[in-house]
């Protein structure tokens, strides 16, 4: 496992600074000393090819994990099956692969990030470091309709529920867990 310093990509729009608390919970992430995962989706401006920050946000393992209990069996399956077919090959390539190759590429389709409109960029991190192992990863913007498509309406439902139970979420990153 390797972990290099977080990238200015990962900062946050606000104040150009690393995520310092859970988007969901409010867990400190920087004295945690435990995984956390920032996403953060793209869209190009197609005048200016400038990239804008459509969401952003950090979470923790423990959210993580309750949000993961909420996919059903069967979302589960799809999902894996999909990685498998679509994304794990080019992931094995892209492991072998220095941070900024990776962060080049869409891991399912192989496009170069200059070539997507939009997109999402996931890393995984511990206190003020990102590792570098599966992750980070690219994922071009329809691979991931192609997975929220894979979801079943009964995790649909359970996403729902979750993000209910979270307090201080931006109304806009609510919907898109819906």
């Amino acid at each position: 496992m390797e972990f290099k310093d977080i990238t200015p990509n990962f900062y946050q729009d606000t104040n150009q600074k690393p995520f310092c608390e859970c988007t969901f919970c409010g867990k400190n992430l920087q004295d945690s000393n435990e995984p956390y995962l920032i996403e953060k989706s793209f869209k190009r401006n197609r005048e200016s090819k400038q990239l804008l920050t459509v969401i952003e946000y950090a979470i923790c393992m423990q959210c993580t994990i309750k949000k993961s209990q909420a996919i059903s069996e069967e979302s589960k399956q799809n999902i894996e099956k999909y990685m498998r077919e679509n994304v794990l090959n080019l992931e094995e390539n892209l492991s072998n692969r220095d941070l900024t190759e990776k962060l080049g590429v869409c891991a399912a389709t192989g496009k170069n990030v200059e070539d997507l409109d939009e997109f999402n960029l996931v890393g995984q991190f511990i206190g003020d470091k990102m590792l570098v192992q599966e992750f980070p990863v690219v994922m071009s913007h329809e691979i991931s309709e192609e997975i929220q498509g894979l979801l079943s309406e009964k995790t649909k439902e359970e996403f729902d529920k979750f993000m209910d139970t979270i307090t201080g979420v931006p109304p806009e990153l609510k919907e898109l867990f819906k």
